[in-house]
């Protein structure tokens, strides 16, 4: 009779093979990481292009004008058809507590065209929670209100896909004369036959923040938007600084280059608080056009202030409606 023994891995086998394993984790782990966030940028991409043909049909049922930021007036800033009471909320930054007011921000009324607001939240930075939102210092001081939340009206109060505001009523055209009681501005730099260049002009973009997240504020972190962005301040050369007279000289434009960003947060590079790019600057944003098609481009590029040989003006490129 023969005895047979079973051959076991000696400790130094087992500790190669363990080896071997933490090395491919910490090759692999970065790749999945990575392949996710690519694909959430392709998720990110297409909610903007579902968005901006949202915008697009709108303007065919209203005179070919895209929608305003605020699109039933601003009692904060003076300009609305009633009293310029609560009852012209919400506003910019401002939902009110009315659980009967009417969703009448820029990606309220283009609702209808979407039917979705998931849509409207870009899945690299989350969906905002609410709850935990309003009622914030940093943002709301409102009391979270459950009916508002179902109807969109946080959502679009705050939203991260935000319209370049140059195209609005806060635009260098747009006509404030009419406001106060009975009153309401127009915007007629929003007229798509207005357009000189509908394939180089931005209209919107999905990707946008209400503050820095530093210094107590959760903006980034909450996923809360800015509803209205513009070009930040041209402080490099000062050729497009406050330019035309509308005041682009405020902070940055609040556009957030999130997709392969350095990180979540904002971190102000100059004494003059004009520049993001340790943090909401460093990475893309998804940009959508006039001609309706969509892009990721970073900050320098998308901000940056050209030369305009037909105006003969320096000017905003993908910004000014008027070159």
């Amino acid at each position: 009779m023969y005895l047979t023994t079973k051959r076991a891995f000696t400790l130094i086998e087992l500790l190669v093979v363990i080896a071997i394993i933490a090395i491919l984790a910490a090759i692999l782990f970065p790749v999945f990481a990575q392949a996710r966030g690519s694909a959430r940028s392709a998720s990110c991409m297409s909610n903007t292009k579902q968005v901006a043909l949202g915008v697009l049909m709108y303007s065919q049922d209203y005179d070919e004008t895209i929608p305003l930021l605020d699109n039933n007036g601003s009692p904060t800033y003076g300009c609305c058809p009633g009293d310029c009471s609560d009852a012209g909320l919400p506003d910019w930054g401002n939902p009110g507590t009315d659980p009967n007011e009417q969703n009448a921000m820029f990606t309220g009324v283009i609702q209808p065209y979407m039917k979705s607001q998931q849509v409207t939240y870009c899945p690299e930075i989350g969906t905002t929670p609410w709850q935990s939102a309003i009622g914030n210092p940093a943002i709301s001081w409102q009391k979270y209100n459950p009916v508002l939340d179902t109807k969109g009206i946080y959502q679009a109060t705050f939203s991260q896909v935000a319209v370049n505001i140059l195209l609005t009523e806060f635009g260098p055209s747009a006509s404030w004369s009419a406001c106060g009681k009975g009153g309401i501005y127009k915007a007629p730099d929003g007229k798509i036959a207005s357009w000189t260049r509908p394939a180089e002009l931005m209209i919107m973009t999905a990707d946008s923040v209400w503050g820095e997240g530093i210094n107590g504020d959760p903006s980034p972190q909450l996923g809360v938007g800015n509803t209205g962005v513009w070009p930040s301040w041209d402080t490099a050369s000062q050729n497009c600084y406050n330019f035309g007279g509308y005041p682009l000289n405020f902070y940055p434009g609040w556009t957030w280059y999130v997709h392969k960003g350095t990180s979540r947060t904002g971190h102000y590079t100059d004494a003059n608080m004009s520049r993001f790019d340790l943090g909401i600057n460093s990475g893309f944003a998804n940009i959508a056009f006039g001609d309706g098609h969509v892009k990721a481009m970073k900050h320098n590029n998308l901000e940056r202030c050209d030369f305009n040989t037909q105006g003969n003006v320096w000017a905003y490129t993908y910004w000014d409606p008027r070159y």
